[in-house]
């Protein structure tokens, strides 16, 4: 790499020659202009599909975050760490970790009209974050969809004249089901419930619901343990091609396709969960398993294994570090206000939540109530099993539960297709940006990945399929998407810096960076994120499957899928270090400077723009000043280029006059 010859944009201006000295890129990187900005395009257009609506980008946004984990893992996390106070640390740790990133990944790809690959050019010796990004959406590609077999075959036997989940008289049941039913008619005491209660052939022993037993023994078909795979279930292979398909088909025009199927997708699992929660209200024991929810033991706090879980599960929700955030914002106007977007987005996945540990944990109360089994015994196998089992045993109540069964299943089933739509499409983006002649080639590429990912689903597929699951769900993406986290923390504020990041909300919405991002974003997050890796790394235990203990080299096994989602990174940083020229602190300087493709989308802020890099004079004080107070430095000439500024006030009056 020479060290003097930087790649410049082919904007023309008198700047040009002065900006590419002072303006230090990686030409390792083979120039392009703008990336996809037509130089008459006022309405900063790009290569990037847009949005049809802005209604269709938030709605999108709850596909994304809005999941079918979330109707388990919430509801899950706090029946094990102890009830309520479980929500304390969760709804703290999404706030001020999660939020600040989930605004600053799109908006930084917002800016520049670049996707989850090309938006790195403004520090590029970080790219590598990128490519874990990819593998990890290929692992969770392979994972998750199996939920989505599951849940179909719960569809399939709804249409059944009589819910099979709410007997105990089908080919799998043990002598230890409880059939549980719900008498007709107002609930004077509890004796009038359990006299309606079948067991078999005591309640004395250990027993499990209809409903449990219809998940262990005919859905997941359990093997005795990892080791025994037993067959491939081809009922479920059929299902996953039927819903590839459809998500193939969805993902054929990018954000024109996939965004207005999110209506449905995503707003009606809401609608029908609120039903069902208004059922379960009616019936005996649902107060007391809300209470149970709600009821905080603050003593839980001081462990600090709730504080793990309640990091991990933000990131889980809200997605920051996942790469579907960026592929988003590429696809928006320049102008597009998103700190209103993601304070909506925010507030419905805080709020749908704990909507559904209220949901889940009503149902749970009334199966305790009716069973004479405690709360925090209720359910007896894996995290996941607990929406599996209390969603099915609620449609039981419901008058027609047929009818609501194959409804509310359909809505259960539409938000794992918004999530794999949603990752696939940013896997696309890198592709199609690391490589742009795959973009005319779209269809096939993508073909071609459905095959690869599927081919790897189909272990999930077999007797042994559970197990795998809850193993590879628990490496598979929790350590890497935090450090994700972290990595992408410090890059924007610490290295970009928070000052350019202000600038670029100013030239973007006419006001600068909130200061609660800026605060969060520069301080508490990497802090915060720093402690949760090295106290979940220092408490760490192996992942177990309710009683079921792995084999050591499942955890193994473990580990190496962590390291591989991890190593593309740091092969990335010093390949490009070894490729720049200099010494160390000139390498690193010049690789995780900004890349002269690096600039606003918007036509009318790209000579502006290059002014302020320019006359960029930042020391290390200078920015943690700015990103603690919002302000720049005591002396004007050292001041960082924010709204008091002339020349930024000027870039508000471009804002006004051509943006809006």
């Amino acid at each position: 790499m020479s060290n003097e010859d930087h790649s410049v944009v082919t904007d023309e201006d008198n700047e040009t020659n002065t900006f590419s000295k002072s303006f230090p890129v990686m030409d390792s990187f083979e120039p392009i202009e703008y990336y996809g900005v037509s130089k008459d395009d006022n309405n900063a257009g790009n290569k990037n599909v847009p949005w049809s609506s802005r209604l269709d980008f938030i709605v999108s946004l709850l596909g994304m975050s809005l999941g079918l984990s979330d109707i388990w893992r919430v509801p899950y996390l706090v029946y094990r760490n102890g009830g309520g106070a479980f929500l304390i640390p969760y709804i703290v740790l999404l706030l001020v970790c999660g939020l600040p990133l989930y605004y600053m990944e799109i908006e930084m790809s917002q800016f520049s009209g670049m996707g989850l690959y090309r938006v790195w050019d403004f520090a590029p010796l970080f790219r590598g974050i990128c490519i874990t990004m990819f593998i990890l959406g290929g692992v969770s590609m392979s994972i998750y969809p199996t939920m989505r077999a599951w849940t179909i075959e719960f569809l399939v036997n709804s249409f059944r004249s009589s819910l099979p989940w709410s007997s105990c008289n089908n080919t799998w049941n043990t002598d230890r089901c409880v059939e549980v039913k719900i008498a007709r008619g107002a609930y004077r005491n509890i004796s009038a419930v359990l006299a309606n209660v079948t067991v078999y052939p005591a309640m004395a022993e250990e027993t499990m619901s209809a409903a449990e037993e219809f998940w262990q023994h005919h859905v997941l078909d359990l093997s005795t343990g990892i080791d025994d795979v037993g067959p491939i279930n081809w009922r479920y292979v059929l299902y996953l091609v039927i819903t590839h398909i459809l998500v193939y088909l969805s993902l054929v025009k990018s954000v024109k396709s996939f965004g207005k199927v999110m209506y449905v997708t995503a707003l009606l699992p809401i609608f029908l969960v609120l039903v069902i929660w208004i059922r379960a209200l009616l019936l005996p024991g649902a107060l007391a398993g809300m209470a149970y929810f709600i009821t905080p033991d603050f003593s839980v706090l001081s462990n600090t294994k709730v504080w793990i879980e309640a990091g991990f599960m933000a990131f889980y929700t809200l997605g920051p570090g996942w790469g579907g955030l960026a592929t988003f914002g590429c696809h928006n106007k320049f102008n597009e206000n998103i700190m209103t977007d993601v304070t909506i987005t925010t507030i419905v996945v805080v709020l749908f939540g704990l909507l559904n540990g209220l949901v889940v944990f009503a149902v749970v109360g009334v199966m305790a109530e009716e069973s004479g089994i405690p709360v925090t015994d209720i359910i007896t196998s894996g995290g996941f099993s607990l929406g599996f089992v209390a969603y099915p045993q609620a449609l039981t109540y419901l008058p027609l539960p047929q009818v609501w069964a194959v409804l509310f299943f359909l809505a259960l089933l539409m938000p794992g297709m918004d999530m794999q739509t949603v990752t696939f499409e940013p896997m696309m983006n890198i592709l199609e940006e690391a490589f742009p002649r795959l973009r005319r080639r779209r269809l096939v590429v993508l073909g071609v990945i459905f095959i690869v990912v599927f081919l790897c689903e189909l272990p999930f597929l077999t007797r042994a399929g559970a197990y795998i699951f809850q193993l590879m769900d628990w490496y598979g993406a929790a350590f890497s998407v935090v450090a994700n986290a972290l990595l992408e923390a410090v890059v924007f504020f610490w290295i970009y810096g928070g000052d350019r990041i202000s600038r670029d909300a100013i030239m973007m919405f006419g006001c600068p960076l909130p200061a609660f991002i800026r605060i969060s974003g520069s301080y508490i997050t990497p802090v915060a994120l720093s402690l949760l890796l090295v106290i979940s790394f220092f408490s760490y235990r192996p992942p177990t499957y309710g009683t079921y203990i792995y084999p050591d080299y499942c955890n193994v096994i473990g580990w190496i899928l962590v390291t591989l989602t991890v190593t593309p990174f740091f092969v990335t940083f010093i390949a490009l270090l070894v490729q720049s020229t200099g010494n160390l602190t000139q390498r690193l300087r010049k690789t995780a400077s900004p890349m002269s493709t690096w600039c606003p989308i918007q036509p009318n802020f790209r000579q502006p723009y290059r002014r302020s890099e320019i006359s960029r004079n930042c020391s290390f004080l200078n920015l943690a000043w700015f990103n603690l107070t919002g302000r720049g430095g005591l002396d004007r000439d050292t001041k960082m280029f924010i709204c008091e500024d002339d020349e930024y006030a000027a870039m508000r009056n471009i804002h006004i006059d051509k943006m809006i």
